[in-house]
């Protein structure tokens, strides 16, 4: 088993691999034993048992990290993701199915040698920000309890940020991969649209939904997202992945800023003051500040929970909704039984 101390990040248990400091068999047992021991945050809705890792690391057997580029990571799934033979519930225990295969990218995952430890916590039917509209309990700051976890990946934000998984599989649609990430001080990455494959996901808003990464650095982001980005002709809204190359130079970028009579910190004067310095950071990485119009953006924001978009999202479970109403927590069902109209 490996020490409270052991990093999970990506590159530490690779580097641990290859000079034999442990097994996978020994950080899936000290991934256990971290989540037992631990305050419960509400991260989790169904952990896989002994028995049901298993497999997962016998499969490693006959391999290495030379070869797999996620051998023997621990990762978490959003509960609206699909696991062959664990139940999805999207969030409600009267929606839950059992499927027979994986999501796509959670098969991408599992063939580049990562173990799926379990499925998480989320807004239900991945409808809010918060994090605490779930029958199983409000997601939990990671820093402190008493604040929200954001949402809807409330779960999968958590694991990763109390060290109990090195990466999580979230969703993303109007920040719900993005909000958690920085309430919880990891990275969170939503791809550009159709870039990673939505087969074997329960939709909120289905020509906006993404999946979405949650890790604990870029470098980790970014060999997940290598991983991830496969083309799955299965999936409608699937693009080919671009064989051009972009660089970024970390000394000379441009960033977007509203403008200062679009920003609005409701009296709080904290996170003014943290804005502030975020930008000045940025300017003194090298970057050059650009003003933008923000107010395009807060208008399409909008459309999300009171315009035409919501009636995608009662069109993902209108049958579910229409047999079984009251199986809703109450605002989400308010929510989105909005879309109806």
């Amino acid at each position: 088993m490996i020490s409270e101390s052991q990093s999970l990040e990506v590159s530490a248990l690779l580097e641990g691999y290859g000079e034999q400091r442990f097994t996978p068999g020994d950080v899936i047992a000290g991934v256990l034993n971290r989540i037992a021991n631990q305050p419960d945050h509400n991260s989790w809705i169904n952990l896989l048992s002994v028995q049901q890792l298993q497999p997962y690391i016998t499969a490693l057997d006959d391999t290495s990290p030379d070869v797999l580029p996620l051998y023997g990571i621990p990762f978490a799934i959003k509960d609206n993701i699909d696991l062959a033979g664990v139940p999805t519930t999207a969030g409600c225990a009267e929606y839950a199915y059992q499927p027979d295969q994986s999501a796509f990218v959670v098969q991408c995952l599992i063939d580049a040698g990562a173990i799926p430890i379990g499925k998480t916590n989320l807004d239900q039917f991945a409808t809010g920000l918060v994090g605490t509209r779930s029958p199983y309990g409000a997601g939990k700051n990671s820093f402190d309890p008493e604040y929200i976890s954001g949402g809807s990946s409330a779960g999968s934000s958590v694991a990763v940020a109390r060290g109990q998984v090195s990466f999580a599989l979230g969703t993303d649609t109007a920040g719900s991969g993005r909000v958690p990430a920085a309430f919880n001080n990891l990275v969170g990455v939503k791809p550009t649209r159709g870039l990673l494959s939505n087969s074997g996901m329960v939709p909120a808003c289905r020509t906006l939904d993404c999946v979405s990464i949650f890790a604990l650095t870029s470098g980790d982001a970014e060999r997940v997202l290598k991983v991830v980005s496969v083309f799955d002709p299965r999936d409608a809204w699937a693009r080919p992945t671009s064989t051009a190359s972009s660089v970024f130079s970390a000394k000379e970028f441009t960033f977007g800023v509203p403008r200062d009579e679009q920003l609005e910190f409701f009296g709080n004067i904290d996170y003014q003051q943290l804005f502030r310095a975020a930008v000045q950071r940025l300017e003194t990485l090298g970057g050059k500040r650009v003003e933008i119009d923000f107010s395009p953006f807060l208008e399409s924001a909008r459309l999300l929970y009171e315009g035409p978009w919501v009636a995608e999202r009662y069109a993902a479970i209108e049958d579910f909704i229409t047999r079984q109403p009251e199986a809703l927590y109450p605002v989400t069902g308010q929510i989105i039984a909005g879309g109806a109209s």
